[in-house]
């Protein structure tokens, strides 16, 4: 099994869309945040994870679409 990729380039980061949960289908919104904004990057590396709205769901803590 390998592990879910959850680093991306924050241009890279800007590209991705919201994708349906895997446990429930409904879509869900891409939450990005800076892992290191003080390197002075033009482009820094940021966390991606994606947070499935319906809060009665399994993936409502947050989910991964791409493996590494």
């Amino acid at each position: 099994m390998s592990t879910p990729k959850t680093i991306y380039s924050q241009s890279e980061a800007r590209r991705l869309r919201a994708q349906p949960c895997p446990d429930c289908g409904k879509m869900s919104p891409v939450a990005r945040n800076v892992q290191d904004d003080l390197s002075g990057k033009l482009d820094p590396d940021v966390s991606v994870r994606w947070h499935c709205p319906d809060p009665l769901c399994n993936r409502h803590d947050g989910f991964w679409v791409e493996e590494q």
